[in-house]
């Protein structure tokens, strides 16, 4: 609020100082003055202009130090318009004169120099954001505010400064030619051309080096406050309209820090650079064979015709190879589809395997200019982008063999440079090949996972098999081993009784060791689970039996099963479809599996005959409730003569 009040302050303060300016220039014997009138008129209201500016540069962006600046440079404008009107009169028209009149005119002499220099030299360094791009800068600011001091200071005590404000007449106080020579010439100069060649050189790394929206302000910079610059110190247009272009330059600089995203710079920057090559190529061919040919023909009427109708002839090539270079350096591969989908291929065959989709979102980018690009997956979360997340811009469904892979978002370039049909095209084109190595990185990512199951699974049955076959069937056959010994003994001394004792217990014993073998068999985990996930396995299951009785396999979406459950869960299941084939004489079958609460849910329902009351539980319905309660889960079976209903309740984790 400060700042605000003490800019606008300045301007009304400026704006009543020009009102006594002009009111000097009005006074009796003013016309001694001459070219005071529109030095008053046009230099004063320059300078207001820019405080103005500067103001409603400052009241937007209080901490931009680039609307101080033109404020400060406007006032010492306005301040030169009034010293020099008071002391020109003064010295010249009053009688008597003004007093002070003459250290006035004095002071004004080089108050015109800091409006002139400050625009290419510190405010080109610190825009757009008022602050230096980095440390070293500082030197080259340093040494522009040091030479456009010298003068300012030196200015007051040279005569010849002192006349264009008092013809004729010689300054209150002077310094020798000498030392304002070396002012001049040994220090202002060297000093202003090396800090003007700093900044410029420096200037020009940054466009190259940064990025959007930094590099189109200084496009705009360029382009816009470059051409007005170029008419203030060359033109020889009259007055007023260079007094125009310089009232212009603090508009376009504003325009530059606060709209930015709005100007269009990239179109401009384009035409500029294809008419403005091509011109220059016209001129250049158009003199050298005007030359070559009226030389040959010794000024006949044909030169004239013939010259342009080869020059028509010879630049159409020209033209065309001049507008793809500048539509490639502005736009990308826009007009070269082709080049556009080689350029992806060669980033990716040279990109590491976690670099391959930022790899191609880069040729993507690359391709339109855009700023940025992202995919994101089928079910919505990013997995891939390149420059900042993009808000707004045109997206592209990733489809591969009929399947959704997800979704690519290309950013906005800008309000007044949106995407073409052409760049549109192209980028549906390259469309298909990101989806091709989403898709493959999904593949990669769904084999790594399987992988990582199929491992942990084998991993787990081995430690089972050794652990049964440590503490079950190792015990029993060390046993046996033994009782053999002590039947040979007691053979060896004739006790026949003892030794058919100790045999009867060792078929005992083999009788055990069988069914721990086949516990430990029924145990294993089927080989189907290992190459395919449960769901893949019971269908296959099911086709296998589908020439006697249809079976359908329902499976809600599952995540990742414990190899136990998993075993579990195949085992129930293709139990209820062998009891349905050989004993319900039924008709269909259905198994539906689904996650939910933390357990998963196994029913399979036939419209078979049931099972008979009063019927002995068989031996595959006990072992499926013995896995179940394994488990810590349920199995329940409800039969009626028109069918039955088996439900198991597994938990999702073993425990």
């Amino acid at each position: 609020m400060a700042s605000r009040t003490v800019a606008w302050t300045v301007v009304l303060c400026s704006t009543a100082a020009l009102g006594c300016a002009v009111w000097i220039v009005t006074l009796p014997r003013a016309e001694r003055l001459e070219d005071f009138v529109n030095f008053v008129g046009i230099g004063g209201a320059v300078g207001v202009e820019w405080e103005i500016a500067g103001a409603a540069l400052i009241s937007l962006r209080p901490r931009n130090v680039l609307g101080w600046l033109f404020l400060g440079a406007g006032a010492m404008n306005v301040l030169q318009v009034i010293l020099a009107a008071y002391g020109g009169y003064g010295v010249m028209a009053a009688q008597p004169g003004w007093p002070g009149a003459a250290w006035a005119a004095a002071a004004s002499t080089g108050l015109w120099i800091p409006s002139v220099l400050v625009t290419p030299t510190i405010v080109l360094a610190l825009y757009p954001n008022g602050r230096l791009p980095s440390r070293w800068w500082r030197w080259p600011v340093i040494g522009v505010a040091v030479a456009i001091s010298l003068p300012v200071l030196t200015m007051p005590f040279d005569p010849a400064a002192y006349d264009d404000i008092a013809p004729g007449h010689a300054p209150p106080a002077t310094l020798p030619s000498w030392a304002l020579t070396l002012v001049l010439w040994g220090v202002h100069i060297p000093l202003l051309v090396v800090s003007i060649l700093a900044i410029w050189v420096g200037t020009v790394v940054r466009l190259i080096r940064t990025k959007a929206p930094e590099r189109q302000q200084l496009v705009w910079f360029v382009c816009g406050v470059g051409p007005l610059l170029t008419v203030t110190y060359f033109s020889v247009l009259p007055q007023q309209a260079i007094a125009v272009c310089v009232a212009l330059i603090p508009v376009v600089v504003a325009i530059g820090v606060l709209r930015y995203r709005m100007l269009g710079i990239e179109i401009v920057l384009r035409r500029g650079l294809v008419y403005g090559g091509l011109t220059a190529a016209v001129i250049a061919v158009y003199l050298t064979v005007t030359v070559l040919v009226g030389s040959a023909l010794d000024e006949r009427p044909l030169p004239g015709v013939l010259t342009a109708a080869l020059v028509a002839v010879s630049l159409t090539p020209a033209r065309d190879r001049l507008q793809r270079m500048a539509d490639r350096f502005v736009y990308g591969a826009r007009g070269d589809p082709l080049r556009a989908i080689a350029q992806l291929g060669d980033q990716v065959a040279v990109a590491g395997e976690s670099d391959l989709l930022p790899a191609a979102l880069r040729a993507v980018t690359d391709a339109v200019r855009a700023p940025a690009a992202s995919v994101t997956a089928a079910d919505g979360r990013s997995i891939g982008s390149t420059g900042d997340t993009p808000k707004t811009g045109p997206t592209f469904p990733l489809q591969v063999g009929g399947r959704f892979v997800g979704v690519l978002q290309v950013a906005d370039r800008g309000p007044a440079d949106s995407y073409g049909e052409t760049e549109t095209r192209l980028l549906a084109a390259l469309a298909p090949q990101v989806a091709v190595l989403v898709r493959a990185l999904e593949l990669t990512e769904a084999l790594e996972t399987e992988r990582d199951r199929v491992i942990g699974a084998t991993r787990a049955e081995r430690d089972r098999l050794r652990r049964d076959l440590h503490d079950g069937l190792g015990p029993s056959l060390s046993g046996m081993g033994l009782g053999l010994q002590a039947a040979v003994d007691t053979l060896h001394a004739g006790d026949r009784p003892a030794c058919t004792s100790l045999l009867t217990r060792i078929r005992d014993e083999v009788d055990v060791a069988v069914q721990e073998i086949r516990r430990i068999i029924d145990g294993l985990r089927p080989t189907a689970l290992d190459a395919m996930s449960l769901a893949e396995a019971l269908r296959r299951h099911a086709k296998t039996v589908s020439g006697t009785l249809p079976v359908e396999v329902t499976v809600t979406e599952l995540a990742a099963l414990h190899p136990e459950v998993e075993t579990a869960a195949y085992r129930i299941v293709t139990e209820a479809i062998t009891n349905s084939v050989r004993h319900a004489e039924a008709q269909r079958c259905h198994v539906l599996l689904a996650a939910r609460d933390g357990k998963l849910h196994i029913t399979v329902t036939d419209d078979g005959s049931g099972i008979p009351p009063g019927s002995t539980v068989g031996v595959g319905l006990s072992s499926m409730r013995r896995r179940a309660q394994a488990l810590a889960g349920t199995l329940t079976v409800q039969s009626t003569t028109s069918g039955t209903v088996l439900a198991a309740t597994l938990p999702l984790e073993a425990s």
